[in-house]
């Protein structure tokens, strides 16, 4: 994976070289899991010395935690919702992006997510979720659900689910992918439906989230 010795010599402001060396260590992450990146490898990858790599973030440790902070900001780009869809929309994108991305990037998943390595890596990982939490507890409370802490919980249940689902069909794919996304999204829905526990209040629910921003809210069915 080395770089030819002439980047080496190239001179880069520091914000500049430091986002070259961590596009290095996330090339790296693809083949190999995060326990097995050394700092040799990814200066190899990046073309340039060691010492430099230490020199801008300071020790192993360090350097691997920056490599998780990438990659879990990557993972977030890739499934953060299109306002212009709507709710029902947004969280099918999210899912079918979420294990497509996990797919095909397995160890830089199995990395954000597998994470008992010390409280940074885990403040890391609890940050991401509730990112993500926030961004479906604003969907819902945008279609006229109370957020209650039941369904407060029903959220972040999901989420801890759609991780070790996942987690577990990487290990054993048992499901298509298709099949995979679909369990998520109705386990989602089951979910959100206990912790909202009124029949009526649900029906308005599912009318709303079908419908994208500035679009007429579609009557009653008739049955």
């Amino acid at each position: 994976m080395a770089r030819n010795s002439a980047s080496r010599a190239t001179r880069m402001p520091p914000t500049d070289r430091r986002s070259q060396i961590l596009a290095a260590a996330r090339r790296v992450l693809e083949v190999r899991a995060i326990d097995d990146i050394s700092v040799e490898a990814v200066a190899g990858e990046a073309g340039v010395s060691p010492g430099l790599l230490f020199h801008y973030f300071g020790s192993q440790r360090k350097f691997r935690h920056a490599v998780l902070e990438a990659a879990a900001e990557e993972l977030l780009a890739h499934v953060r919702p299109d306002p212009a869809l709507s709710p029902a929309e947004q969280l099918r994108a999210g899912a079918g992006t979420f294990v497509e991305y996990v797919a095909r990037y397995p160890t830089i998943y199995q990395a954000v997510t597998r994470l008992n390595r010390g409280a940074d890596v885990r403040s890391l990982h609890s940050s991401s979720r509730a990112t993500l939490g926030d961004w479906i507890t604003g969907a819902v409370s945008g279609v006229g659900v109370r957020i209650t802490p039941a369904m407060s919980l029903a959220i972040t249940g999901w989420l801890a689910y759609m991780e070790e689902v996942v987690l577990a069909w990487l290990d054993e794919p048992t499901l298509t992918r298709p099949e995979l996304i679909d369990l998520c999204e109705r386990s989602f829905y089951q979910l959100a439906r206990a912790a909202l526990d009124d029949d009526e209040q649900w029906e308005q629910v599912v009318r709303r989230i079908h419908r994208r921003p500035g679009e007429a809210e579609p009557p009653p069915s008739a049955g």
